[in-house]
């Protein structure tokens, strides 16, 4: 029974390494081609892959076995030796309008852009946000600690500050604490679009 029970445990062990190293295997490689600015079509074309092969390593799904993985970074080229190197920069350069993260709050819709420098979060965000007429986003569901900015690039918005209002034009722009009770509102007769940063502590 107890060695059955030390199986059992060596297995899920394995398991969990095989899985997290998968994952980082796939979620390299996905930036990678994007840094080179390639689809996954293109890259499975140039590494004699199938797409969906290329799209499972790429979502942690399965491990590539080292020559597979080699064949692929031959298509950039990149030796194995630097896709594993800590100095290997993961950072797009672009981004790709589908990977913006999107959100929706009431009429009010917002694409999320979070920084990052390697494989850690630093807690700054940029956004494009849109009002169509009517609209009116409060701060509950927000974060309440760090402070956003923001400049106003088409339209016109009301933003109500801890009981005060302010109307904001095109061009006009804003930067207080996330603390502070707010509400953007629409009242005007077209859209308005917004390019915001926050940045939460």
């Amino acid at each position: 029974m107890q060695k059955s029970t030390e199986s059992i445990a060596k297995h899920s062990r394995k398991t969990r390494i095989e899985s997290d190293l998968s994952s980082t295997v796939g979620a390299r490689l996905q930036v990678l081609r994007k840094k080179f600015g390639l689809s996954q079509r293109e890259l499975a074309r140039r590494a004699d892959v199938t797409n969906s092969a290329l799209s499972m390593i790429e979502q942690g799904k399965v491990s590539p076995s080292v020559g597979s993985l080699e064949k692929i970074l031959c298509a950039f080229p990149i030796s194995l030796q630097e896709f594993f190197s800590e100095s290997l920069e993961l950072n797009l350069a672009v981004i790709d309008a589908e990977d913006f993260i999107q959100v929706k709050r009431g009429q009010a819709d917002f694409r999320i852009l979070s920084l990052s420098m390697g494989d850690s979060q630093t807690g700054i965000y940029l956004a494009e946000q849109t009002y169509p007429p009517g609209a009116r986003v409060n701060s509950a569901w927000m974060i309440h600690n760090g402070f956003v900015g923001g400049i106003v690039v088409h339209g016109r918005l009301e933003l109500h500050l801890e009981g005060v209002e302010y109307q904001l034009d095109c061009g006009d722009g804003f930067n207080f604490s996330l603390h502070r009770d707010h509400a953007f509102v629409n009242n005007s007769g077209q859209i308005c679009k917004l390019v915001c940063a926050s940045f939460s502590d």
